[in-house]
């Protein structure tokens, strides 16, 4: 019965296990030593437990009814970085470099990545198997409109926009910054694929769904 989050809940661990490498290992208590460090694992054990209990399963990779084109290639330089970020955030902050010295940085990203990833996780279990890191449909594909789906259009977006500055910050790195502006021009391009192929797939129900929800932000945007 719980096997079907299983996948979700190994992403997670293997994330938390590239952060800690990337701090170093032998010094692993030293990255616990922080409040907002420890309350990222904390936080990345609630989403495994959540994955698993609630069968949340995520599979990116999961290619749809529609050519893909060069579509495999942004995502793989989008996930390279990723991996190289993760090893990156813990080691600068072990060794100071391009840091904040204020501590509100750290618990302001323990914040976002709280709610994004609350939001990503309550996002994939609405869609279940139509989910991936494609813009495509999948066989038989409905137009989600209920649960948060009901507020917000695009709410795996918002979490993308959320949880990677949210992690830069919680190692109080500078580079959230920049992270944060290159996920606004990722999100944007994306969204703007989406709406196009939604409204040309399901014509009058999108337009009409559009009306009565925000883009990202419930009752704002």
């Amino acid at each position: 019965m719980w096997r079907k989050g299983m996948g979700t809940a190994a992403q997670l661990a293997a994330g938390v296990l590239l952060l800690v490498s990337g701090w170093g290992w032998r010094g692993a208590a030293g990255f616990l030593a922080n409040p907002a460090r420890a309350g990222l694992l904390v936080l990345a054990a609630l989403g495994a437990g959540c994955a698993v209990t609630g069968r949340i399963e995520m599979q990116p990779l999961r290619k749809g009814l529609l050519p893909t084109g060069r579509q495999g290639w942004w995502l793989g330089l989008l996930l390279a970085f990723s991996l190289v970020l993760l090893l990156f955030l813990p080691y600068a902050d072990r060794h100071s470099v391009w840091v904040w010295r204020a501590a509100w940085p750290r618990n302001a990203g323990l914040a976002l990545c709280a709610v994004g990833g609350m939001v990503r996780l309550t996002a994939l279990r609405q869609l279940g198997p139509q989910f991936s890191a494609y813009v495509t449909l999948q066989p038989e594909h409905a137009l989600v409109q209920e649960g948060i789906y009901g507020s917000i259009r695009h709410p795996l977006y918002l979490s993308l926009l959320l949880v990677p500055a949210g992690t830069a910050m919680v190692f109080a790195s500078w580079l959230a910054l920049p992270i944060f502006a290159v996920s606004v021009i990722f999100v944007a391009d994306r969204v703007g694929q989406e709406e196009r192929l939604l409204a040309e797939t399901f014509g009058a129900e999108f337009r009409a769904y559009q009306k009565r929800t925000k883009l990202l932000l419930p009752g704002v945007w």
